[in-house]
């Protein structure tokens, strides 16, 4: 077991992490990167894992030895198609915490939570400027 996430369980983050939501009956989607990639329009979704491999839980249930990872999103976005940003922002915020509530079975490369209340922080509005706003969610994941 490697106490750091490999590249496959990286991928395997965020390609399910969802780019598009609907408001209305109209569609809006974001792109989504790497928190070290600069961002060149909006809505945007960035991830960043922080902390990785400091801690091990032992999962009784199937034996496993977990090591524990912080995933920060945030979803930046602007006033677009006549919704307000933090419309915008606030949809995606849900549908991600949606997304991530599944991650009790465990995604590709044993990538999981393992309590939604416990492991999505709630959801935090880093404000705006320059138009463009911040939504932040904070989750704790765990890999083997």
């Amino acid at each position: 077991m490697a106490r750091i996430l490999t590249t496959a369980q990286k991928k395997a983050i965020f390609i399910s992490i969802p780019t598009q939501i609907t408001i209305d009956t109209t569609d809006i989607d974001a792109s989504i990167q790497w928190a070290n990639q600069d961002i060149t329009s909006y809505p945007t979704i960035s991830l960043n894992i922080a902390s990785d491999g400091i801690t091990a839980i032992e999962d009784v249930s199937d034996g496993i030895l977990y090591s524990t990872a912080t995933l920060t999103i945030h979803i930046l976005t602007k006033n677009a198609q006549g919704f307000n940003g933090a419309i915008i922002a606030e949809t995606f915020s849900q549908a991600i915490i949606d997304e991530i509530t599944t991650w009790t079975t465990p995604l590709t490369g044993d990538v999981r939570i393992f309590d939604s209340h416990e492991d999505i922080a709630s959801l935090q509005n880093n404000g705006f400027s320059d138009d463009i706003y911040d939504y932040i969610l904070s989750i704790t994941i765990h890999h083997g």
